[in-house]
């Protein structure tokens, strides 16, 4: 089987999908057999830890024995964790695999609590005599990074007893985030719809996507009407989730020292605040680009009015082909050509060694991820539907894929784990590769308006969105730490208000248009989805380089992706000549876009 269509009513099983889209698992673990001793061996470190306690100052060889079997004890709760949570992700019915993903977060709790005493004990030895010892490691140059953002960091470092108790709360901590995820993949039910042949669909997140793609503006509403009913009929449940999420960020904060929950997220990458700050500013001071667009895709679709659902169809219908999974691979895979052999050909080799979970079955996760492993490779999954939209997307994630592969064969365990500040420039910028080669190989002026309107969407939704979120973000973070509570409808009218503000007077928003927040995962991971907007508008920066030939760039880009987290964020995007402290980029993504709009209003009117 190698497509995945809409028009059924029909959700695939794991059964009916050929091997060769599937991932195995067994690449982490051979059996459950396997995971099981695995962790009990993780169990016996947690046990051995106590040997350590107040004894990292007597000699180099304790210490780094200490840092070792810490470090081995995180590889066996990560590897325990994503075979567990990708199992149950495969059919999040399934409770066996519930069970072991509860199991490996307890200990990956338990594993925090054990070795909560290690900061402070550090933090305790001379600053001086501290990296002298590290200099007699035997591994030389695996804790080096590590010392020096401790250092930095110290002033967030609470006493042994503390840190031993956040470790212990980490399991309740992520009580929202499961809540709402049970909820939303396994819970959660939707209605069917007409589509416009008079076919009955029965809606998932996938189908969703590809029904706000439709030609018919009465589809459309007709699908987010639905879709966004069946959160509304739990929009409490839904908005109590958030809040507590939110008081779990605050607690943390307070607990930490800092000023802010933003200076929190901000300050684990040593990001300026600024940079922050002047996304949001830099953005909402130069929205006539995105107002414009709004303006100009009403016009194009011949609509009286235009809602949020009116902003994902293709402005030219006769251009939407179906794109099959394998001829997405071979477009993904010619479109990275430029990027050197060894990168084509590692990409080429996950694609055929099941590096990707391909199709929407029964009882999946959905959405699309990528999840590096240190031991073995990385995972990506898809729900794929045929869609040019879903081949970028799967560009996107083998983006992410490459930058996971890169850092762990190129840095030691301890420092391949690089930044989400930096993690999705690899993925955009496969993006825009795609969307160059495919530029590139028409000259009907049909298709490159298509492909025109796909940059836009694409920005629209990696950098403009983004934002919104992350203006939403700020502000419910704020109410929380001002010592008010949220309420469903407080969130409501936030976010209609954010929404009115960002696509400007030309957008009609119906009733639907206020409850987006109830549905965005990414708000149960603090001030996350900022970051997919200083990385696209860096990623662009890079692309714009790669296009005006620059000598050097393309060695300069790899090197800062198998950097890993041997550096921080901004210093490494430095290496490529990309400077996040300064609005630079962000405004020239924003002057693209508008020179774009532009290009596609003129063309359209030719």
């Amino acid at each position: 089987m190698a497509t995945n269509s809409t028009a059924t009513n029909t959700i695939p099983q794991r059964s009916d999908i050929d091997v060769k889209y599937t991932w195995n698992l067994a690449d982490i673990y051979p059996d459950d057999d396997a995971w099981e001793q695995d962790f009990a061996g993780g169990r016996e470190i947690i046990k051995s830890s106590g040997a350590f306690v107040g004894h990292l100052a007597d000699s180099v060889n304790t210490l780094f024995e200490c840092l070792e079997a810490r470090t081995e004890l995180g590889r066996i709760g990560f590897n325990l964790y994503q075979y567990a949570y990708l199992n149950k992700d495969l059919d999040n019915r399934v409770s066996k695999y519930q069970a072991m993903t509860e199991r490996a977060a307890m200990l990956s709790s338990e594993a925090g609590a054990a070795f909560a005493f290690v900061e402070p004990e550090l933090l305790a030895i001379d600053e001086g005599k501290l990296l002298a010892m590290e200099k007699q490691f035997p591994k030389q140059g695996h804790y080096d990074f590590y010392f020096k953002d401790l250092i930095r960091s110290k002033a967030h470092i609470r006493s042994s007893e503390v840190e031993e108790l956040l470790a212990q709360s980490s399991m309740m901590a992520r009580g929202s985030d499961s809540i709402f995820s049970m909820l939303d993949d396994a819970d959660l039910t939707f209605p069917s719809i007409t589509d416009e042949s008079g076919n009955e669909i029965k809606l998932t997140r996938q189908r969703y996507a590809k029904l706000l793609e439709s030609g018919s503006q009465r589809v459309r509403r007709d699908a987010s009407d639905a879709f966004h009913s069946a959160y509304k009929a739990h929009i409490n449940t839904i908005g109590a989730t958030l809040s507590s999420s939110i008081n779990k960020d605050v607690f943390y904060t307070k607990a930490r020292r800092y000023e802010t929950s933003l200076h929190r997220a901000l300050d684990s990458g040593n990001i300026p605040l600024s940079v922050y700050h002047s996304l949001l500013e830099t953005t909402e001071a130069n929205l006539a680009g995105l107002h414009r667009y709004v303006e100009t895709r009403k016009r194009i679709l011949h609509l009286d009015h235009i809602y949020p659902f009116d902003m994902y169809c293709p402005l030219f219908p006769e251009q939407n082909v179906v794109m099959p999974y394998d001829e997405a691979v071979k477009n993904t895979l010619d479109a990275v050509r430029p990027l050197g052999d060894t990168y084509h050909g590692t990409l080429a080799r996950g694609f055929q060694n099941r590096w990707v979970d391909v199709f929407e079955t029964e009882g999946k996760g959905g959405g699309a991820y990528n999840w590096g492993n240190y031991d073995s490779h990385p995972f990506v999954l898809m729900n794929y539907n045929d869609t040019v939209d879903n081949m970028f997307t799967l560009a996107h994630e083998m983006g992410h894929a490459m930058h996971s592969h890169l850092s762990n064969t190129s840095q030691p365990r301890t420092k391949a784990q690089y930044s989400i500040f930096v993690a999705e420039v690899a993925s955009t910028l496969n993006e825009g590769l795609l969307l160059e080669y495919l530029l590139g190989k028409t000259a009907d002026k049909r298709a490159k308006l298509d492909l025109l309107n796909r940059y836009l969407d694409n920005t629209m939704g990696t950098f403009f969105h983004q934002v919104l979120y992350a203006r939403f973000e700020l502000e419910i973070h704020k109410i929380v730490e001002d010592g008010a509570a949220l309420s469903p409808e407080m969130m409501s009218e936030l976010w209609e208000k954010f929404t009115r503000q960002y696509y400007g007077p030309a957008m009609t928003l119906d009733e639907q248009a206020k409850f987006k927040w109830c549905r965005i995962p990414h708000f149960y991971n603090m001030f996350y989805v900022y970051q997919y907007a200083t990385s696209y508008a860096a990623s662009q920066a890079i692309l714009a380089k790669f296009l005006a030939g620059e000598s050097g760039i393309i060695e300069k880009y790899l090197t800062m992706l198998s950097n890993g987290g041997a550096d921080y964020p901004v210093e490494q995007l430095k290496m490529c000549g990309i400077d996040m402290t300064k609005p630079d980029p962000v405004l020239a993504t924003l002057r693209l876009f508008g020179a774009k709009v532009e290009e596609l209003d003129r063309l359209t009117r030719e």
